[in-house]
């Protein structure tokens, strides 16, 4: 205790010293919590962003399907499986899905396209597709044949909403069939081939074209974090097995998603690498300077007896000190300014925001106050700040009571 208490008022003994040394801990902190939060924060958006206008975070699907997808891998969704989606708290909601390849044919044009089934009442539980309409309405029932297609394929084909197209495909029995369909709107995603091929259709309505009675290719479903997509995968895993069906998590329904967040997200810790490494050389100056100041104090305390390891562990713990009152003050900086950029992100405006609009995204850069943050964000200023002390306490360590009194 009488070494803590020593540490404690040499602490203030120059607060000028001491404040300035705790001041370059508390900005790396901070700094660290708000860009890792804005990264945090995109992350999470661009995530939310492309799941829901496509797959959704996880699908229930037929073993091999994913690698190879036909209508011939389908299932029925049975009591079971209903059971054990709803009784999972960490899953939010699902609908069932039908993917089909077909023609499309208004008057003397005729283009392929990529036919979702969809439940609309529970779609929207998993995805936005809804809010993509620029034109018309999204599909409202299940028993009426009705398509929503992308508005480039719209174009190509030279309709307009409220025509009726001619529906050609091959049903689950490999005979082909065909029936009119009616454009009730006009879908836009930012996904240039998805806008040109793709188009929806009510699930009843589909199987009942393709001959599948009441089987699907796939349910999709929504989930409150993506860090508890994992969580679920596993728990479904098992009880999904026996029935000859498997949780595919997002990451390998959108491999180029996650191929591009990895890079981007390396490419971030490599930048925070190089920015923490100057704040290390900051921190590592406002520390020596602490401890070289002070040699003749310490020159006279080893003079009287103090040994040099003692006095090592005492400017040690004068350090720790400065470390936990810094982490403290910059933690609770970086999450005010988090907190605040998480009420008001930053909007983009002109023409990056009318690009990344174009895309499918909000124009948004959104902070986040995920609790990973701080740990990763202490973490590293930990480990800059231990690397940074090594070399002050070692020159403490091995000074000399008369070298001590002599410094200037």
């Amino acid at each position: 205790m009488l070494l803590v208490r020593i540490a404690w008022r040499s602490l203030w003994r120059n607060r000028r010293r001491s404040i300035l040394a705790i001041s370059a801990i508390a900005f790396a902190v901070m700094f660290a919590v708000v860009r890792l939060g804005f990264d945090e924060g995109t992350f999470a958006l661009s995530l939310r962003t492309a799941v829901r206008s496509s797959t959704g975070y996880i699908q229930i699907q037929k073993i091999g399907y994913y690698e190879n997808p036909t209508l011939q891998k389908s299932f029925t969704v049975t009591r079971q499986i209903r059971t054990d989606i709803k009784t999972d708290p960490l899953i939010e909601g699902s609908s069932p899905r039908i993917q089909a390849g077909a023609l499309l044919s208004y008057r003397n044009h005729s283009l392929g396209a990529m036919i979702t089934g969809v439940e609309p009442k529970s779609e929207n539980l998993v995805t936005d597709f809804r809010r993509k309409v620029v034109e018309g309405t999204f599909l409202d029932n299940d028993s009426i044949p009705e398509i929503v297609v992308g508005y480039r394929l719209l174009r190509n084909l030279g309709a307009k909403v409220g025509d009726s197209l001619v529906v050609l495909g091959q049903g689950y029995d490999g005979v082909l069939g065909n029936m009119f369909v009616r454009v009730v709107g006009a879908f836009r995603t930012g996904s240039g081939e998805f806008d040109r091929t793709g188009a929806f259709m009510s699930v009843p309505v589909l199987q009942n074209f393709l001959d599948m009675g009441n089987s699907v290719n796939a349910v999709a479903l929504s989930v409150g974090s993506p860090d508890d997509v994992a969580k679920i995968v596993k728990r479904l895993d098992p009880l999904l097995k026996p029935e000859g069906l498997v949780a595919v998590p997002w990451q390998e329904l959108l491999p180029q998603l996650s191929q591009t967040m990895g890079f981007s997200h390396a490419a971030h810790i490599l930048f925070l690498s190089i920015l923490f490494a100057v704040v290390g050389f900051g921190i590592l100056n406002a520390l020596l300077m602490s401890v070289t100041e002070r040699f003749r104090e310490f020159g006279v305390m080893l003079s009287i007896g103090m040994s040099n390891s003692r006095l090592a562990l005492t400017t040690a713990i004068e350090m720790i000190f400065m470390v936990v009152i810094g982490f403290v003050m910059g933690n609770i900086a970086g999450a005010a300014i988090n907190f605040y950029f998480m009420k008001h992100p930053i909007v983009l405006g002109g023409s990056m925001g009318s690009f990344v609009h174009e895309w499918g995204f909000q124009p948004i850069v959104p902070s986040s106050l995920s609790a990973g943050i701080f740990v990763t964000a202490g973490t590293i200023v930990l480990a800059i700040t231990v690397a940074a002390a090594i070399y002050p306490l070692w020159r403490v360590s091995r000074l000399e009571p008369l070298k001590g009194i002599r410094y200037t």
